[in-house]
């Protein structure tokens, strides 16, 4: 079995980020305008502290998004992250409410983003590891969407290879799978998609390494032949077609 060559994908913050709902505009508007889009759902009555803080942290997460294109990514993190329980409670008011969980995810994958440009890698972990069921509903709700799939490839791609590093094989596997899947049912929709046989790619080598099962190994080994030849290995998978393949 090969050795581990890990690198973390941190997700493009211009990638499939979901917006936030509208804003509160009074107690009584409740959360309809975050709802009308993706559910029939009825609304919910907000108390005005409710929608005081709904407003605050929709307004913060706005900010974040706007650092975070600048570069300034410490601004990002001290803007949204004290945004984060609100926007858990909003999320949570209607769990079949997918604009809300997109805003959830979004904000996780932010947050997330940032630490890891700041080099806090140990943070990105728990708030991928939050943010991946979030988007696992966004995704759900709208395969077709290139975007969403891409982001929660990554997530899960990178929670595999973080549990990797931890020598705990058997938290790497699920989202290896997960991965796993989506990846290939999104191939199968958009076939010349790089990003999705990369993910492909990463996702066989994840399990291969997580069950030790060589059929994994063997079905990366035509993938990573395939995106060598059509000179489109990403950086994080290079080390890995040079291992399997020999260096070109």
């Amino acid at each position: 079995m090969m050795k581990s060559a890990i690198s973390v994908l941190f997700v493009s913050s211009a990638m499939a980020l979901a917006g936030a709902p509208a804003l509160a505009q009074d107690a009584a508007a409740a959360d309809s305008a975050a709802t009308a889009q993706t559910t029939q759902a009825p609304a919910t009555t907000l108390t005005p502290e409710q929608a005081e803080a709904q407003n605050k942290a929709i307004a913060d997460f706005t900010a974040a998004q706007q650092a975070q294109e600048a570069g300034n990514h410490a601004e990002t993190i001290a803007k949204l992250e004290p945004a984060l329980p609100v926007i858990k409670e909003i999320a949570g008011r209607d769990p079949a409410n997918i604009q809300n969980a997109g805003f959830y995810a979004s904000a996780l994958t932010i947050v997330a983003n940032s630490q890891g440009a700041l080099g806090n890698i140990d943070a990105i972990a728990p708030l991928y590891t939050e943010a991946a069921p979030q988007w696992t509903k966004v995704y759900q709700a709208d395969k077709a969407n290139a975007g969403v799939r891409g982001t929660l490839v990554s997530i899960l791609v990178n929670l595999g290879n973080f549990s990797l590093n931890k020598q705990d094989k058997a938290a790497a596997k699920p989202n290896f799978e997960q991965a796993l899947a989506i990846a290939k049912e999104g191939r199968a929709a958009d076939p010349t998609s790089a990003d999705l046989a990369n993910a492909e790619f990463s996702s066989l080598i994840g399990l291969n390494q997580s069950t030790g099962e060589s059929s994994y190994l063997e079905a990366a080994k035509p993938l990573g032949a395939e995106l060598r030849e059509k000179g489109t290995v990403s950086a994080a998978n290079k080390p890995a077609v040079d291992a399997i393949l020999g260096a070109a």
